[in-house]
């Protein structure tokens, strides 16, 4: 019970000392803004990114697992106090969060602890309604406005929305505190093994791009001087704005939930085969498809990077001794997360998209982390900025 104690107290001093380095970060970042905005926009950005930063951590959870048990009356206490936390936020600024369809929200934020709590599935096997519940967090939230913008700070750039952020604490909180769900690693770490884990995906990446961006003519090296102090303090911003605004958010649900159940659920089944030929077969006609209507004369590109994918996790497979599943459940994610990328219009961003997917989950299973998983996926979209891509 001690180390446990000692654990707890460890995850919120290095919770806390991790919102005073990005606190000091915000402030270099966001020092033109007028001294109003900085006083309106400070507790709300401390409390958040310092709950965002505890509520994945294990010690966090083992803490506070056994206080909400058998409470259903403790447990929505938390996701009603993130409400009131985004929701003042708003008053603050001026905005009301009651207009239209907006005012939903709360019973948006919480479905997914109250409906875990009417399940009342608190173990594994995960089941099919694990990844409905993630799908119902998901797609809402990236339709779902109030309105105005919740931007941190509101006038500000570089460090996230708040109701982004909200709704990942709070998805956090339902997968994890509720439904038991292990292995979603939304907590900051430092290993040397999984930071180099990190980086190596990410060459691999930019050198599988260099390759391709030399032989199809679209890589440019010239037009930056990467060496200027305005280089690198642009390029801070830019993966700042990347990792706390779209990576970990897309990382969360992507990785940390969607692949991880998936992963599970195929585990469990025992017959991974078969997932792989429904997902590959299913995927090479989405490929196919998102092909015809985006780019026909490019349609051959997101069909061959699929079949590309899905053969590299079938041998992988078969060489496993121990577990079969993580790699097929890789590959599914991998080509469903560059699909959806077919709003960009490019073909080529859709390909490059399923093969940085690979990158970011393959991060994911071997860190356990969706950290590190988003860090990729940072350090991926600002080569972009790097690379003119």
């Amino acid at each position: 019970m001690k180390e446990t104690a000692a654990s707890y107290t460890k995850a919120l001093l290095t919770s806390a000392a991790l919102t005073l380095l990005l606190f000091v970060l915000f402030l270099v970042t966001n020092w033109k803004l007028s001294a109003k905005e900085l006083a309106l926009a400070s507790p709300y950005f401390l409390v958040i990114y310092f709950l965002l930063f505890t509520i994945g951590n294990p010690s966090s959870i083992t803490h506070w697992k056994s206080r909400l048990k058998g409470s259903a009356e403790k447990t929505v206490i938390f996701p009603v106090a993130l409400i009131g936390i985004l929701y003042t936020y708003l008053i603050v600024h001026g905005h009301t969060p009651f207009k239209g369809s907006a005012g939903l929200f709360i019973f948006y934020l919480l479905f997914p602890t109250l409906g875990f709590l009417a399940f009342k599935k608190t173990a594994l096997p995960v089941a099919w309604s694990d990844i409905v519940f993630v799908l119902l967090i998901v797609i809402p939230a990236t339709a779902m406005s109030f309105g105005t913008g919740t931007s941190l700070p509101f006038n500000g750039s570089g460090f996230s929305n708040a109701m982004r952020l909200v709704i990942m604490i709070s998805t956090v909180y339902s997968f994890s505190y509720i439904r038991n769900l292990p292995d979603i690693g939304f907590y900051p770490t430092f290993r040397w093994q999984s930071f180099l884990t990190a980086l190596g995906a990410w060459l691999a990446f930019v050198g599988l791009v260099m390759v391709l961006g030399y032989f199809g003519n679209f890589l440019q090296l010239s037009g930056h001087n990467i060496l200027s102090t305005t280089f690198a303090y642009d390029w801070l911003k830019d993966f700042v704005r990347i990792f706390m605004g779209t990576a970990l958010f897309e990382e969360l649900f992507l990785r940390g939930l969607l692949q991880n159940i998936l992963s599970k659920k195929i585990t469990q089944s025992g017959k991974w085969s078969i997932y792989w030929k429904y997902g590959f077969g299913l995927f090479i006609v989405l490929a196919f498809i998102t092909g015809y209507f985006v780019q026909l004369q490019m349609a051959w590109f997101p069909v061959l990077i699929t079949v590309l994918i899905f053969i590299a996790a079938y041998f992988i497979e078969k060489k496993q001794t121990l577990l079969h599943g993580p790699y097929t459940a890789l590959a599914i994610t991998s080509i469903f997360f560059g699909l959806v990328h077919f709003h960009a219009g490019s073909l080529l961003f859709v390909g490059l998209a399923s093969v940085a997917g690979w990158a970011y989950g393959y991060t994911y299973m071997k860190t356990n982390n969706v950290f590190y998983a988003a860090l990729v996926h940072a350090l991926v979209n600002s080569s972009e900025f790097l690379f003119h891509i």
